[in-house]
């Protein structure tokens, strides 16, 4: 099970990996966009940041040749190491096939059927990305086709990891890995709420208040 931060804003990323086990970050062009800064320097910061974490960048061009372009110059800046994300159409297919027999790291993006996810394991993504929010957006039982992407990986003996994406609620980040996602990438929002609410904190405070009531300030190591 992986958790990945959906997130280019540098403050939060060295907050939430330092505080849970994060596998890496993924990112996009428009988060990317959201942070007003320059794109090398920025996601040359956040790769210091993660460290040998996995650092999930995506290419915008429209045709596999420039895709390749882009691919190679993102992983001479940022490591061969960097997962290339991918559209999930024709042409993104085939800069794929090309990016796995580079030995590069991919991840097909914008993933909405079954057959998409097929079509890039085929050719070989270490990381296909489901939409899940924006399926059920469009009337798709997310559950059921997250659920067949990775029954029929695993009945075809391929290595392809479901990451799933687009996250509205811990509901839905919840359903599809008990549909047997190997992995998510949300939000600081939700990744918050997975720990935080009125009834954890009223449970916590309880048990300070007996504490206090007890043995007043001292720590455990001060008994």
């Amino acid at each position: 099970m992986e958790i990945l931060l959906d997130t280019a804003n540098l403050e939060q990323i060295k907050k939430y990996v330092e505080l849970y086990e994060i596998t890496g970050v993924t990112s996009n062009p428009t988060i990317i966009s959201k942070e007003k800064a320059e794109f090398w320097p920025l996601l040359t910061e956040i790769k210091k940041v993660i460290g040998d974490k996995q650092l999930h960048v995506q290419v915008t061009a429209d045709n596999w040749q420039d895709m390749l372009k882009e691919a190679e110059c993102i992983r001479e800046k940022l490591g061969a190491d960097t997962y290339i994300k991918v559209p999930t159409i024709e042409q993104g297919i085939c800069a794929m096939k090309h990016l796995k027999a580079m030995g590069a790291n991919v991840t097909a993006t914008a993933v909405y059927t079954t057959q998409q996810a097929m079509m890039a394991a085929c050719a070989g993504a270490d990381y296909v990305a489901p939409y899940f929010n924006r399926m059920n957006n469009l009337n798709v039982d997310s559950k059921k086709v997250i659920g067949d992407m990775v029954n029929l990986f695993r009945a075809h003996n391929k290595p392809t990891k479901v990451l799933a994406a687009s996250f509205k609620n811990t509901e839905q980040v919840m359903d599809a890995l008990t549909v047997g996602a190997q992995a998510v990438t949300v939000s600081v929002n939700l990744l918050t709420t997975m720990v935080q609410n009125a009834i954890i904190d009223f449970a916590v405070e309880g048990f300070r208040k007996d504490w206090i009531d007890t043995y007043g300030d001292k720590r455990i190591y001060e008994l």
